[in-house]
């Protein structure tokens, strides 16, 4: 077998881990794309790369253990690879974002949105200008329903805590996206809208509208993230992707800097209502794929 076939076969384990959907939410189940390669092939040819996260919990205003440890991981592979990244959050995960970024060694350029919402749309207008990203990758940041407004899965508007981040998406000619998500409410869903609204919990209202050109559907958005670094791996030639040990400490810096988990809305080393154990054990089925995969292709 040659190795392309033997890396494309690779790729496809490693989706299929993302895509384990243990909340039974039905986005990773039932969505039909098959974008993981493409995007990271996008990744691989850019230079300067936006990654927008974030999503606060109300009940605790504060940030949610999806979704940052899974935006720094790309930032570290792409950082890794020579590009320039820049982070996007809002107040109530720009915290976690730095304190997860020490365990990385060194800080990421990060953009804190504010609201009101016109603040947000300037910021973001002064970013697109100045820094003129190749790619803009969104995972687990609410994005735009039908109605104009972004929501959380149990179908609580968002709009006075968390500042729109959908115009990061909204430049097709000029940069291609990629959105990284587990509900379907998360920013660049929305060319599965049609298909899958019916398939969510609340969907019909919650299911966000703003399309990206390549989706990463994960079981938990931050196994998304490491998916499409492990792709980036396998494409680049050489392992990119951190050790489960490593998302350990990630996660324990998040928690220190307040973190609560999305689901359980505690302050524990929980991710969607995953125990450690449990969300673990996926991070290092997808690492030994990765190495595994590596050691094959390298071997002539």
């Amino acid at each position: 077998m040659n190795e392309s076939s033997l890396m494309t076969q690779a790729i496809a384990r490693i989706e299929a881990l993302a895509r384990r959907d243990p909340g039974s939410r039905g986005l990773a189940s039932f969505a039909d794309t098959r974008h993981l390669l493409p995007a990271a092939a996008e990744l691989l040819r850019g230079e300067r790369v936006i990654v927008v996260t974030g999503f606060c919990i109300r009940a605790e205003m504060i940030g949610e253990t999806d979704g940052p440890p899974g935006a720094l991981a790309i930032a570290d592979a792409l950082r890794q690879l020579g590009k320039e990244v820049v982070l996007v959050t809002d107040k109530y995960s720009a915290c976690l974002l730095s304190a997860g970024a020490t365990v990385f060694g060194t800080p990421f350029p990060t953009l804190t949105l504010s609201l009101p919402q016109d603040v947000a749309e300037r910021q973001i207008e002064e970013l697109l200008a100045t820094f003129a990203p190749s790619q803009v990758v969104a995972i687990e940041r609410p994005g735009r329903a039908a109605d104009g407004h972004c929501y959380s899965m149990r179908g609580e508007i968002l709009d006075d805590l968390v500042p729109a981040a959908d115009r990061l998406l909204a430049s097709p000619s000029a940069y291609r996206s990629i959105a990284i998500g587990d509900g379907g409410n998360e920013l660049g869903f929305g060319s599965l809208r049609e298909s899958l609204k019916g398939r969510v919990v609340h969907g019909e209202l919650i299911f966000c509208s703003t399309p990206a050109d390549y989706l990463i559907p994960a079981g938990i958005s931050n196994w998304g993230a490491f998916a499409l670094v492990a792709t980036l791996s396998l494409l680049a030639g050489r392992l990119l992707l951190r050790a489960p040990e490593h998302e350990y400490a990630v996660l324990q810096a998040l928690l220190a800097a307040g973190a609560v988990d999305g689901c359980t809305k505690k302050n524990e080393l929980s991710v969607d209502g995953l125990c450690w154990a449990d969300y673990a054990r996926t991070i290092a089925d997808i690492y030994q794929e990765t190495l595994s995969a590596l050691e094959t292709i390298a071997t002539p």
